[in-house]
């Protein structure tokens, strides 16, 4: 990296980002097909603070596995009139949807939040100290059976009507969504619109009444595939804005047709294929921490860590969680506009973590375990005869999630897991969990130990047998990440708008002629959440600069 602002004069550039994620890189690497500074030395700079560029995009290695922990999904790989833009990159990339699942059974007694029985979960954290070496022989948490038996597998034919009665729910909720009227929309959140679904009234009629209590908890994947609250208990502690829960205009979007696809060696391939021109230029400068944004001057004057630089337009794609606390913070001086705090206020911004259990062997291939997982799989269309599950879904009663009974009520209930099995995916020994909102705040507090054994009492405790402990834990941490915050928007109940999403896209022009603009999946109207969003709306911007008179 040249730290080309360190010393004296600030350095100036006709336009800086402020970010290399991928709407930072797509926004840059437009107007460099543009030739838009294919002369001049000082016409285009990427300012990034990290070491490494892909923002939300980012991969590690953990005992010889690669871990993406960021962005995995295709959300809608699209049709031939309207494709989706990141199927061109890297056309022969491997993808492919999900290939069946298991489920496990709700275990009884709800969630142990209070750490009497060694539960680990709310304000307990710090007091809960776990013995690393030995077994907890507490009631909830003991590793005592080795009889399959007294696992808690739903048999296959129920496990595909729990799960399909979910799905067809939230299916009727999306179908809601596409047809209310947006300024109705804005005041019903998902959680009021799924209990007056039929799907749902029929579930709890279709679902044999012992395995109830699995329904309610189920619609929790909701909140994973949004990385939002359902209910104000689930909301994060650090997000209060979010506690009247997700909005029902989540789903009033126009998205890409098709399936959603893994994408099974991860986006790092296709973040490097974007940046590789601007590289290639030298646009980017990595190690650079954004402290400060004047944006009223001409030019505007950023402070920055390795120095202070000036530009008559700059980029800001920093996610919505840091323009959150950067309001707190001072980081645009002066404040920004009205309308533009109020977008960022009234957006929500959640937390979607992982929680990656690294093997030397796939163990769950092996039996007893493969004999277990075969009475309990869900068939798919797409799964052949030989293929091993890609999802085991199950929950824990050491944190704490929400259940939705048949009357609309949300209670505090056990949480509930989506294991992958990276081994079918990816070819690695690695299962990985999902837990977002409140949740993935708890999982952020534990040492990596605690959460290591809280995950093999859970697998345990699903399949009646204890399996082999993990090799190593890793832990994603994005609310915690200074330069993320957290992991993606969403539509707040009562509060987000879509105009909000609009006024983000429009850029400040200050009284001195400079321009402020922003991009990000934030600001995308239909392709929120998503990295197709995020490479849409660095191209949209790049657009609009592109037609500014310069």
């Amino acid at each position: 990296m040249a730290v080309d602002g360190a010393a004296g004069k600030p350095v100036h550039y006709d336009t800086i980002v402020l970010g290399a994620g991928i709407a930072g890189l797509a926004f840059a690497s437009r107007l460099l097909q543009a030739n838009h500074i294919a002369s001049g030395a000082n016409r285009l700079r990427i300012l990034e603070a990290r070491d490494r560029i892909g923002g939300r995009i980012a991969s590690v290695h953990v005992q010889g596995c690669r871990l993406d922990t960021g962005a995995n999904w295709i959300q809608g790989t699209g049709n031939a009139k309207r494709p989706n833009p990141l199927m061109d990159i890297l056309p022969h990339k491997r993808y492919r949807p999900l290939k069946g699942s298991v489920l496990f059974q709700a275990p009884n007694g709800g969630p142990d939040i209070t750490g009497r029985n060694g539960g680990i979960a709310g304000g307990c954290l710090k007091e809960v100290s776990l013995d690393r070496g030995a077994h907890l022989t507490s009631p909830v948490t003991a590793i005592t059976s080795t009889n399959p038996d007294a696992g808690l597998l739903v048999p296959a034919h129920v496990a595909g009507l729990i799960v399909s009665s979910s799905e067809n729910a939230t299916g009727e909720v999306q179908d809601l969504a596409a047809t209310m009227p947006a300024k109705a929309a804005k005041d019903v959140s998902v959680l009021q619109a799924l209990v007056k679904t039929k799907a749902f009234q029929d579930a709890f009629e279709r679902v044999p009444r012992e395995y109830r209590s699995t329904l309610g908890a189920m619609f929790q994947g909701i909140e994973s595939m949004e990385a939002a609250p359902l209910h104000a208990q689930t909301a994060e502690p650090e997000r209060p804005e979010s506690e009247p829960g997700v909005g029902l205009l989540e789903y009033a979007v126009d998205e890409f047709d098709g399936e959603h696809a893994f994408l099974q060696d991860g986006y790092v391939a296709v973040i490097d294929e974007i940046a590789k021109p601007l590289i290639e230029a030298g646009a980017i400068a990595l190690g650079t921490v954004i402290t400060r944004v004047n944006w009223t001057k001409n030019p505007i004057l950023i402070e920055t860590s390795a120095g202070n630089f000036t530009a008559r337009e700059v980029v800001c794609t920093l996610p919505l969680g840091v323009l959150k606390d950067g309001g707190r913070d001072g980081l645009f001086v002066p404040n920004l506009p009205a309308d533009k705090q109020e977008a960022v206020e009234s957006l929500g911004f959640g937390t979607l973590d992982k929680i990656f259990a690294i093997y030397s062997r796939p163990w769950w291939n092996d039996e007893p375990y493969i004999s277990i997982i075969t009475k309990g799989l869900i068939e798919t269309e797409t799964r052949g005869e030989d293929d091993f599950p890609d999802m085991f879904l199950g929950f824990t009663s050491e944190l704490s999630g929400v259940s939705v009974g048949r009357d609309g009520s949300a209670s505090s209930d056990v949480c509930r897991l989506s294991i992958m099995n990276l081994h079918s995916l990816t070819g690695q020994p690695v299962l990985c969990a999902f837990v977002s909102c409140k949740t993935a705040a708890t999982v952020e507090g534990m040492r990596d130990d605690d959460i290591s054994g809280l995950f093999h009492r859970t697998i345990t405790q699903w399949f009646g047998i204890e399996p082999p402990r993990p090799d190593a834990v890793h832990v994603t941490r994005w609310a915690q990440d200074p330069y993320s915050r957290g992991s993606y928007s969403h539509m707040i109940t009562g509060l987000s708008e879509v105009r909000h999403r609009k006024t983000l896209q429009e850029p400040i022009l200050n009284e001195a002629g400079s321009v402020l603009r922003f991009c990000g999946e934030h600001c995308s109207q239909d392709h929120f959440a998503m990295v197709h969003g995020a490479l849409l709306d660095g191209w949209r911007a790049a657009d609009a600069s592109l037609q500014h008179p310069r």
